[in-house]
């Protein structure tokens, strides 16, 4: 057993001198953690690196080796595998962490036992100045909770070890009642991944997974909202709780309301519930016709959009079909069932 706060599981398949810089980071800036690198048959100069940081750190690393590159995703599982503390990591070793990058995300899950994956803020990536729910991980940098591992075990190594594999491990925490969330850390900064094998081979991988997840998964579908002017805030959370809901499951949603609400709505923390749940204020001296065609550019941006009013009695403004709130939510509903 370990004392250790964390495991922080690194895979690495050469590219010493990123390995180095990685490894030196995190152990500089991640007390409490015990780090197990799994080493997936990297040549001599990056064996000997991991050798010497392993002996150096004695009982707070774990060193594991493959005679051959096995992947990103079953070595992941393999560090997992191997994992104790309470708390898992998973770091790309091209990725240079910040210091107190992981103390808000602790804080963060110790407060939301239901957030069972945590990202930090990411450079390149969206700007996080507040937590928000997300449809996926990042394998530059996440957290994932001893209970939602118990639960659901690691990554599906029959899908591509990029975005889609990413978004089935969310769903199937979603499942067990866990969630995704982006925290506000110091910036984790990362590369982007260089994909390996021919692009057909990569096409046909990936094809593979968006169907293997759709089967298991079915697809989302896409909302525009109204909502009328008189609608307190309060309300508004409340109808928003919903949408997160409803995204959870893949669906979009694009919010339409007045100015003033998304003044408020922003003041109350609600436009950052979730990535697709999104607030768009209207403008408060644009006469009908330029909202009409705000909502229509938002509608041909996604095929099939299907008007929603937020507010069941209250017809939609810019089409004669659409769908009530109560109806939206029983939709919803179904896609718990």
């Amino acid at each position: 057993m370990t004392d250790a706060t964390i495991d922080v599981i690194i895979p690495v398949w050469n590219r010493p001198d990123e390995t180095r810089n990685c490894l030196v980071t995190l152990i500089n800036h991640t007390p409490g953690a015990r780090f197990i690198m799994v080493d997936c048959g990297s040549e001599r100069d990056t064996e000997r690196l991991l050798q010497e940081l392993a002996d150096s750190l004695d009982d707070r690393a774990l060193l594991m080796r493959d005679d051959s590159n096995i992947g990103f995703v079953p070595a992941a599982n393999r560090g997992f595998e191997s994992s104790e503390a309470p708390y898992l990591a998973l770091v790309r070793n091209t990725t240079l962490v910040s210091p107190k990058w992981l103390e808000p995300l602790l804080a963060y899950a110790g407060e939301h036992p239901e957030a069972g994956i945590l990202l930090p803020c990411l450079d390149p990536g969206e700007e996080c100045s507040a937590p928000k729910e997300l449809e996926r991980g990042s394998f530059a940098a996440m957290v994932v909770s001893r209970e939602l591992y118990r639960r659901i075990g690691g990554f599906d190594e029959g899908m591509d070890g990029g975005a889609w594999c990413l978004k089935d491990y969310t769903r199937r925490a979603n499942a067990h009642g866990f969630i995704t969330v982006q925290v506000p850390t110091p910036v984790v900064h990362h590369q982007e991944e260089v994909q390996l094998g021919s692009e057909q081979r990569r096409r046909e991988t990936q094809q593979r997974s968006i169907a293997l997840f759709r089967e298991r998964w079915g697809v989302g579908a896409s909302y525009v909202l109204h909502v009328p002017k008189g609608v307190e805030v309060e309300l508004l959370g409340e109808k928003l709780e919903w949408l997160v809901k409803g995204a959870r499951h893949d669906d979009r949603y694009t919010v339409l309301l007045p100015a003033s609400l998304n003044q408020a709505a922003q003041q109350a923390g609600l436009a950052t519930l979730h990535e697709h749940v999104t607030l768009v204020p209207l403008p408060r001296l644009a006469w009908d016709g330029m909202k009409k065609r705000l909502f229509e550019k938002i509608a041909s941006e996604k095929p099939g959009t299907t008007p929603v009013t937020a507010v069941d009695g209250i017809p939609f403004p810019w089409s004669d079909r659409y769908l009530s709130f109560s109806e939206l939510c029983e939709r919803i509903k179904a896609r718990y069932q």
